[in-house]
């Protein structure tokens, strides 16, 4: 077997892209820091590539065995080849450049189009496209005329649709259809061929749409709070529920966004000034530190707290991930800390909602659990009630008046990010334990 040359180098971008994704195999650094602290290769392209290994991985990696591309060729690097499989075969479908590892994988890829093609690994169907209308900029009734002038062409449902019928249709549309969201209005779904068009559109550029998922618009939708009411969103940056509380209370009232990281708060200020929010006062500091002195009147409040992140689809991982319990000690600490908080310190609340993009019960269940016990001032409501019963998946029913309440979005089933919902009240004197 020849050894390798390098009189011809391998494109900068791959090698960039083999470097990320060999230290996150190892555990190094998460995708994102890495992404981030590449300064030599375009964060777009990285990102598509490392996208596309995550969702297919099993499969590359099975068709990398099956034809002996590494055994073959000693000399070409593992996380190289893995870039360069997905690539030619899940990515631009070509390779640039003629350095030997590009060479070598050009030989190979009838080879790898047959693995894969014949692998019982099945790729992974991307969820749907989901776009919110921001009403600040634009109504709906007009975002609906300006798609139809653009040809798109809408998929109704008659009125008593079904949740279960309400996904199919979503699962059966055509590229060039959309649908209006089943709970939350102003939520606009499309093929999920169609997300690049969108992420590149001049509407979601200007800020008139907003490229949310349809899980964590649940928040706004649930917590609903009155035109001209007083709101506090808590650990509110990027800012996308923020604006979307926004959009609810018809842009009048009043919401505290508070931010501890300074990075995140410059972020939360620009997409409130961008998306056109008068009565969003952004608050840099501690979640911890606010009350009725720094943010007075305060009536709803959304607890959107750190936490593991893994129900959410756009994470990019390479490994499969273990559960890390003391981590999810750590956070739910955090998680009960923040909201027990929120519960206390704001004596004209009435109503909370509680988010986490987790699915592990540490941090949903077991910590409204906790919650209620330090609390006992508040209440329950079922979030399933609150969209008219037409939701499937609920918490976990051990979890005795709490799991019926809770609200889960899974990826497979809804269609969405994997998101935890709960709805807490202020109980009145008139209620009953």
């Amino acid at each position: 077997m020849s050894k390798f040359t390098h009189s011809v180098k391998v494109p900068t971008q791959y090698r960039a892209t083999a470097k990320i994704l060999k230290a996150a195999l190892e555990k190094q650094k998460s995708i994102k820091s890495l992404i981030f602290e590449e300064k030599h290769a375009r964060v777009r392209t990285l990102q598509a590539v490392l996208r596309h290994y995550s969702d297919n991985r099993h499969a590359i990696d099975n068709a990398i065995e099956e034809t002996n591309l590494l055994k073959d060729n000693p000399n070409l690097d593992s996380a190289l080849a893995k870039v360069l499989v997905t690539e030619i075969v899940f990515g631009r479908g070509q390779l640039t450049g003629d350095s030997k590892p590009v060479q070598t994988v050009r030989l190979y890829k009838e080879r790898l189009d047959k693995a894969i093609s014949g692998s019982e690994v099945q790729k992974k169907e991307p969820n749907p496209r989901y776009v919110r209308v921001n009403t600040n900029l634009l109504s709906n009734a007009d975002a609906l005329e300006y798609l139809l002038g653009e040809e798109w062409r809408r998929k109704e449902l008659p009125a008593e649709a079904t949740y279960a019928d309400f996904l199919t249709a979503i699962r059966a549309m055509e590229e060039d259809e959309f649908m209006t969201d089943l709970h939350v209005e102003g939520v606009l779904i499309f093929h999920p061929k169609v997300a690049r068009y969108w992420a590149e559109h001049e509407f979601v550029h200007s800020k008139k749409f907003i490229l949310q998922n349809k899980a964590t618009s649940l928040a706004a939708e649930l917590l609903a709070p009155p035109v001209g009411s007083t709101v506090l969103d808590l650990c509110a940056a990027p800012g996308m529920k923020t604006l979307h509380m926004c959009n609810v209370m018809q842009n009048k009232g009043r919401i505290y966004a508070v931010e501890q990281s300074k990075e995140r708060y410059r972020a939360l200020c620009d997409i409130t000034n961008e998306a056109g929010c008068e009565i969003v006062t952004p608050i840099l500091g501690d979640a911890l530190t606010m009350d009725a002195t720094s943010c007075p009147d305060v009536e709803y409040i959304l607890v959107d707290p750190s936490c593991s992140g893994n129900g959410m689809q756009s994470r990019i991982s390479v490994c499969d991930e273990q559960k890390d319990d003391k981590r999810l000690y750590k956070l739910a600490g955090l998680q009960i800390k923040i909201l027990s908080h929120a519960m206390s310190a704001f004596p004209n609340v009435k109503r909370i909602a509680y988010c986490t993009c987790s699915l592990w019960k540490e941090e949903n269940e077991q910590v409204v659990q906790r919650c209620l016990q330090l609390n006992p001032s508040f209440k329950m409501l079922s979030c399933k009630k609150a969209l008219r019963n037409k939701w499937q998946n609920v918490g976990d029913k051990e979890y005795a008046k709490i799991g019926k309440n809770c609200l889960y979005c899974l990826p497979d089933s809804d269609l969405t990010d994997g998101i935890f919902l709960a709805l807490f009240e202020k109980k009145r004197d008139t209620d009953e334990d």
